[in-house]
């Protein structure tokens, strides 16, 4: 799939206007390089483009469930913070400021980018962030963690269900705490 194959499909569907702008090509050449290897065709892709393109994401019960944790929301929060705090979402060291924010909340790095990951997605593997962050955009990563936050405070609340599939005990993300300075 290239750029112009897109964006093509993209004006067929509405989803682009004629011509593309500057920042829109852009976009497009962002897109293919998180996407492109994960999508055959033209159809998957445009796929893809509408879940990027809506303001929430559907999140699997369980995997929610693992978000059910104070500190993960508080956690969650500072990520749409940083975000709100960036002027561009391109070149972001994620990598690093990721895990230093879950730091300030005793988050796990790996549990940190799964709960990141799976509050603007819905799913648990995908491109890298610092491709899925400018693709998103500033407006629709806070209304996608505003939308988890809103439902893990405001639904049936922090607390976790007990047990898991076949009666498993289930445990959410677990805050560490820091080693005694």
């Amino acid at each position: 799939m290239t750029a112009a194959e897109l964006a093509s499909a993209m004006q067929r569907h509405g989803l682009l206007e004629e011509p593309a702008p500057p920042a829109a090509e852009r976009w497009i050449a962002t897109f293919i390089e998180a996407y492109g290897s994960r999508c055959a065709t033209i159809d998957d892709a445009l796929n893809e483009v509408a879940l990027l393109r809506a303001e929430a994401t559907i999140i699997p019960a369980l995997e929610l469930e693992r978000l059910r944790n104070r500190q993960v929301v508080f956690f969650l929060d500072a990520v749409a913070q940083y975000v709100d705090a960036q002027p561009e979402l391109r070149g972001l060291p994620l990598a690093g400021d990721i895990p230093a924010i879950a730091d300030e909340f005793g988050i796990t790095h790996d549990d940190a980018l799964a709960a990141v990951r799976m509050a603007l997605t819905g799913r648990k593997e995908g491109p890298p962030l610092e491709l899925l962050f400018p693709l998103l955009g500033h407006e629709r990563i806070m209304i996608r963690v505003g939308a988890v936050s809103s439902h893990l405070l405001h639904g049936r609340g922090l607390e976790p269900i007990a047990h898991g599939p076949g009666g498993v005990p289930f445990q959410t993300i677990q805050p560490q705490k820091p080693p005694d300075a």
